[in-house]
């Protein structure tokens, strides 16, 4: 606009040294006209001050307004009025009093309309109005001039200008309307070259760029300077790129590149080649010319320079690169400007990916310096993005859900918006707001089902409606997951996050199944997660009464992780093997629980059974480590006398008589039964005799008959005191404690009896009665042929 300006200035001091016509010399001897002289005294009067200059100018131009004003005043339809009145306002100019000038052009224009001076006042007052930015004033009398114009000069001049002030009130259209009349003129035209260039630009900006490039090449390959030449064959350039003619684009570009006297336009044309190759794709290409012109040129022009080799460092993920050249841009215009504003931004981008040292503080100078002004812009909101984040990955997950709640999504482009609606609704999910996460990836996967982190945003948003309690879209979630997903990780998640919700609601037969499909859709799955489903894959067999189906999940899950579910499962498998009456699995359960100091969450109940399969099974020392664990020695009469009573039973047989007689006393303690009585007797016996205490254990012996025992229990203390007997060397009365249990039992009887005759036999044989012994044996051989001693 400036130099537009200037180039008005000019063109108007050349049109006031022309214009004024010279007046035909006059004889005053031959015509006395006082109207002729007075205007010739004024003109002369005018014309001394020209040649004059200082204080002798200034007041030659005061006196000859005076005399124009004078003749004006008194000769107003003299035949030099109008040019009176053309002097007369530029005798006003050169001393300053423009308004007053102006009042005698336009004066001139409304009395006398067209002609020479018509034009000239025209042409005056519209190049004030145009530099004065009055733009549509300006056209009005440029278009004046071009009408009342003499000259075919003064029209075209009129054209190109009116179309200049039409061009600077953007209304493209009216002046595209003026340079085609221009143009039509080509006939001596010397505006012809400019009115093209003008043309040309309008018309591409127009989108019409073939015809604009017809017309730009004319003034190429024209006589005209080699600035305006220049100028076209920039303009050229930019419209041919713009039709995709790169090689044409290119030969009018480079033509200005190295064109002696088109200095001036060698930056914007080296920004056109690297803009073209930018839309194009072509970054490579746009950092060597960048590299390739050391020509620079001002302000925002230079600026627009340096933007388009920064992105395309950018492009070429040459951050490193860019990052000088925004700094250079901010640093040359001004702070609050919009390139200045797009430098920041793309310095702070290139700052985030690499990752660059206190980015945070660098988005929150860009936010605090840019937010306010641009607060709708892009930018500022994918900055707000870009911090959010950063703040994300550092695990600050409330302080970036807060950002991510001041973006505007609208603000964004459309692969920021994807990003933002899938990390927003991740991050919320972390920062313990579900429901805000569930709108986030719900508009997330709605509004971008394509795209490859829906399976995530699935996951993801399944457990938000599980937190918040709506089973029903969890479940659809984590079914469509299982459906369109082979990614190992969301499978495991999608089988577990289901079955944890079908235990939820208390579907145990669907919460198994999903567990089950886990395990044989995803072996690959970690430790820990094979392990969990194997339990509570078990854990629900168990309790849906299929215990037998649980076992092998159940020790699978121990073996996996013993450390989590080696109680529990093993508690589970107690009880499954428990109701299947199965000993051996118990016990060996049992051991496990006892070594790994849970066997009290156990039922006495299944404690009892154990110890009575062990007992029964004569496996002693488990019996009594199992008896063990039901009795309670700090108050013995809260157990059951009969469970003291096993216990001293196996701790006799185990042996540990000590131990026995501690129990067997708890058992007799509160015993009224006699046949319990004598039974406890004949235990207790037992172990006196194993700790050789025979004077006592003979006194139990005694004390245990007397209660007149019945069957094994009064066989077992006439053994006992048989035994004690031939302890002393008493084989005589040895034997008759023996026969008496070999005469009471029945033949049927494969313990007692066997023992009765084998103790017998080695009574008698003592006592010298080998004949008798040998009877006895004959029938012990005879009824119990497989029966050992050992036995």
């Amino acid at each position: 606009m400036r130099r537009l300006a200037i180039l008005f200035l000019a063109a108007t001091a050349g049109a006031l040294a022309q214009l004024p016509p010279r007046a035909a010399p006059v004889d005053p001897a031959l015509q006395a006209n006082a109207g002729e002289d007075w205007f010739q005294h004024g003109r002369n009067t005018y014309e001394s001050a020209k040649r004059s200059t200082g204080t002798v100018q200034f007041d030659l131009f005061h006196r000859s307004i005076e005399i124009f004003n004078r003749y004006l005043n008194e000769f107003p339809n003299h035949a030099n009025a109008e040019a009176a009145w053309w002097y007369l306002g530029q005798s006003y100019y050169s001393i300053g009093r423009v308004e007053d000038a102006k009042r005698c052009f336009h004066s001139l224009l409304n009395r006398f309309g067209r002609g020479k001076y018509a034009a000239a006042a025209a042409y005056t007052l519209a190049a004030d109005h145009f530099n004065n930015r009055n733009y549509a004033l300006a056209a009005t009398l440029f278009d004046k001039l071009a009408t009342i114009a003499t000259k075919p000069t003064d029209r075209h001049r009129g054209l190109y200008y009116a179309g200049k002030s039409m061009e600077m009130q953007k209304r493209s259209r009216s002046a595209i309307r003026y340079y085609r009349r221009l143009i039509e003129e080509p006939q001596g035209n010397l505006y012809l070259a400019k009115g093209m260039v003008a043309l040309g630009g309008l018309l591409s900006e127009e989108g019409d760029f073939k015809e604009a490039v017809e017309y730009l090449d004319r003034v190429v390959n024209s006589s005209a300077s080699v600035e305006t030449r220049g100028e076209a064959a920039l303009k050229a350039g930019a419209a041919a790129a713009k039709l995709g003619d790169s090689d044409t684009s290119d030969q009018y570009l480079n033509l200005v590149m190295r064109t002696p006297g088109m200095e001036a336009y060698r930056p914007d044309a080296q920004v056109t080649l690297m803009t073209s190759r930018y839309e194009e794709g072509r970054y490579r290409d746009v950092v060597n010319i960048f590299a390739r012109s050391s020509e620079r040129s001002e302000g925002e022009r230079e600026a627009r320079r340096l933007m388009v080799a920064a992105r395309s460092f950018m492009m070429l993920n040459r951050n490193a690169d860019a990052l000088p050249l925004f700094r250079e841009i901010e640093r040359m215009v001004l702070a609050d400007g919009r390139y200045a504003f797009d430098a920041a931004y793309y310095r702070l981008l290139c700052f985030y990916r690499i990752e660059g040292r206190y980015l945070l503080d660098q988005i929150n100078g860009f936010l605090e310096l840019y937010g306010k002004k641009y607060p709708r812009d892009p930018k500022v909101h994918t900055a707000r993005l870009m911090k959010a984040e950063t703040l994300y990955a550092e695990k600050k997950y409330p302080e970036a859900a807060e950002i991510y709640r001041d973006i505007d999504t609208g603000r964004l482009s459309k692969k920021n918006q994807r990003g933002l609606l899938y990390q927003r609704g991740r991050c919320l999910a972390d920062a313990g707001d579900p429901a805000s996460a569930i709108d986030s990836l719900s508009e997330f996967i709605n509004t971008f089902p394509d795209d490859e982190r829906v399976p995530i945003a699935l996951a993801t948003r399944g457990r938000a409606y599980g937190e918040t309690g709506q089973t029903g879209p969890a479940m659809a979630d984590f079914d469509k997951l299982i459906a369109t997903s082979t990614d190992p990780e969301l499978l495991a998640l999608a089988y577990l996050e289901g079955a944890h919700i079908a235990k939820q609601r208390n579907d145990l037969d669907a919460m198994v199944q999903r567990y089950l499909m886990f395990l044989e859709k995803v072996p690959s799955a970690s430790r820990g997660s094979l392990a969990k489903a194997s339990y509570w894959a078990g854990w629900g067999m168990v309790k849906t009464e299929r215990g037998t189906e649980a076992v092998p999940h159940l020790v699978k899950a121990r073996d996996l992780d013993g450390k989590l579910y080696g109680k529990h499962a093993g508690l589970l498998l107690c009880l499954v093997h428990y109701a299947d009456q199965k000993p051996g699995e118990v016990f060996g359960e049992l051991d496990l629980a006892i070594s790994g100091g849970y066997h009290p969450d156990l039922p006495d109940q299944l404690i009892r059974w154990a110890a009575d399969q062990a007992f029964n099974g004569d496996d002693f020392s488990r019996a009594a480590r199992y008896y063990n664990l039901i009795a309670d020695s700090a108050n013995p009469q809260l157990s059951p006398r009969d469970v003291w009573r096993f216990l001293g039973k196996s701790r006799i047989e185990a042996g540990d008589p000590e131990g026995a007689l501690t129990a067997l006393d708890h058992a007799l303690a509160e015993e009224l039964d006699p046949a319990w009585q004598a039974d406890g007797k004949l235990d207790r016996g037992r172990a006196l005799f194993d700790l050789e205490r025979f004077d006592e254990a003979m006194k139990e012996v005694d004390e245990g008959l007397e209660l007149r025992p019945q069957g094994r229990v009064a066989a077992g203390l006439h053994m006992l005191r048989g035994d004690l007997q031939m302890q002393q060397g008493r084989a005589d009365e040895a034997v008759r404690s023996y026969i008496l249990p070999v005469e009471l039992m029945d033949d049927d009887d494969q313990v007692v009896k066997p023992l009765a005759l084998h103790k017998l036999v080695t009574a008698l044989n003592k006592a010298g009665k080998p004949q008798d012994a040998a009877k006895y044996q004959a029938q012990l051989d005879a009824s119990y042929p497989a029966w050992t001693p050992g036995e």
